[in-house]
């Protein structure tokens, strides 16, 4: 039994990096191509709907992938039930942004926008039709299904959006990429996932879930808020231009926290809930989870800020040379984000929704500092002070854990800091290669090869871990599995 599940999360975790990897990184070439055609403003204008959409997508969803997740025993009524909620409130919402996008565009002072939220909000529609049909999947561990799912969707929208920006459609490009890819991810997963909804509806089903599913609705609210916050005050304080470059730098930093943070939490959570009721597993299994975590992400996010320089000229060019600094200092918050997700996934695990709730609240109230910031002096203030809040945050997050297994704080800590100096002795060795005499194309070759090899003899010769080996020989039978279905 023990090594079955270890076998399911290793698979899990292979095939979820695959899912992002190839997905999302399908989306950040198309994302590079298209910052080389369009401009930072007319990213920037997509960037003043993100708050609408995001917090719209979180009340369609309603924490009910949360509780259906969860639960051991999942029903055809429970399913049912969660779909015809799903897509009555979409519908709703999407009534409500449909009104409201008037009053946006008046607000930001861009006429556009009235039509791009009424157009993007249709998103919110396609989203709610495949709710079930992913949870379906998640509950399975099946990530090789949503790769696929992914890379077809991912490079199908990107293409008609490249097309779309050299005819010169502008904005209207990114529009049409996001609501494609949707459409399409939405169509496959009913294909793949083979479950059509019938016609039923549970009121019991509804209360059982959503007493759990409701207090992660409001965390995820209180999330988006925090995330999205700091486009808005960026949108309507300064230009569609800084926000497009805010917003790019946001995105790189992504690419790094949130690909390892979705990766840990679709895979460990299913995994953290099934033995929840035995917690000294629990709490092994989630240490290990934790170094994992801060092994890839750390050396990703501080080798990232080591090459900040030649990675955003070489592959976006000088027109986006403000989102340098931005992303240097992104990246030293972004450290926090998985922490904080993983300490959130064991606390929903455990069915402590309430805390993870409560968590939220708090770091949302902090951020009232980097805002404050961003309003009263500048940007780099208010990127400064998020650094600072998200530190804090963690340390909260932190101690809440601590409180709900047996993991004190020092401990994490401790576990945490080798992996950090490791990165930082990297990222710090890899910085200097930005001052070569040399073009930006190959001082990121050299950072690259200098970073991989540091990190690979640090973990090799320095710092042996269990967890580097088990990220090696994934990664190695991966490759062997490649080779062969390649030779075949």
């Amino acid at each position: 039994m023990k090594d079955n599940l270890k076998e399911k999360t290793a698979k899990g975790v292979e095939w979820g990096f695959i899912d992002n990897l190839a997905g999302t990184g399908i989306l950040a070439i198309v994302n590079l191509i298209l910052a080389r055609i369009l401009s930072p403003a007319e990213f920037g204008i997509v960037g003043m709907t993100s708050i609408f959409i995001t917090l719209s997508t979180s009340l369609v969803d309603s924490g009910f992938t949360g509780a259906l997740t969860r639960k051991k025993e999942v029903s055809e009524k429970d399913l049912n039930t969660v779909f015809y909620f799903n897509l009555f409130t979409s519908a709703c919402l999407y009534a409500v942004l449909y009104a409201a996008a008037p009053t946006i565009a008046r607000f930001f002072g861009q006429p556009v926008l009235e039509d791009v939220v009424r157009i993007l909000g249709l998103s919110l529609i396609i989203t709610a039709l495949s709710i079930v049909q992913k949870v379906i999947l998640v509950r399975k561990i099946d990530f090789r299904t949503q790769a696929v799912v992914s890379v077809i969707s991912a490079v199908a929208s990107g293409i008609a959006g490249i097309w779309m920006a050299l005819a010169g459609y502008g904005v209207w490009s990114l529009v049409t990429m996001q609501l494609l890819r949707l459409a399409l991810t939405t169509v496959l997963l009913w294909l793949f996932s083979r479950w059509i909804p019938s016609f039923m509806f549970s009121s019991a089903s509804f209360r059982e879930m959503f007493s759990f599913g409701g207090r992660l609705l409001l965390t995820a609210i209180i999330s988006t808020l925090w995330s999205e916050i700091y486009s808005f005050i960026i949108g309507k304080v300064y230009t569609p231009s800084v926000l497009g470059q805010y917003s790019r730098a946001d995105k790189f930093r992504n690419l790094v926290t949130s690909n390892v943070s979705i990766v840990m939490q679709r895979v460990t959570y299913p995994v953290l809930s099934s033995i929840r009721d035995q917690k000294q597993r629990q709490s092994r299994a989630y240490r290990k989870i934790i170094r994992t975590t801060v092994m890839i992400s750390f050396t990703a996010v501080l080798g990232l800020a080591a090459i900040s320089e030649s990675f955003v000229l070489t592959l976006v060019g000088d027109q986006w040379i403000p989102a340098i600094k931005y992303l240097r200092i992104l990246c030293l918050s972004g450290l926090f984000m998985p922490l904080m997700i993983c300490s959130a996934n064991i606390l929903n695990a455990n069915g402590r929704s309430d805390t993870t709730l409560y968590l939220e609240i708090t770091k949302t109230a902090l951020a009232a500092i980097p805002v404050l910031a961003g309003i009263f002096f500048n940007l780099e203030a208010l990127l400064w002070a998020t650094v600072a809040v998200s530190a804090v945050s963690y340390l909260i997050y932190a101690a809440a854990v601590a409180g709900s297994v047996d993991y004190p704080v020092q401990r994490q800590l401790c576990d945490i800091l080798p992996f950090f100096l490791v990165s930082a002795a990297m990222a710090a060795i890899v910085y200097c290669f930005s001052w070569l005499p040399l073009p930006q194309w190959l001082i990121l070759i050299i950072q690259l090869s200098a970073g991989a090899a540091v990190t690979v003899l640090s973990y090799e010769l320095v710092y042996r871990n269990e967890e580097y080996r088990d990220v090696k020989s994934a990664l190695m039978k991966l490759l062997k599995h490649s080779s062969e279905s390649h030779e075949a």
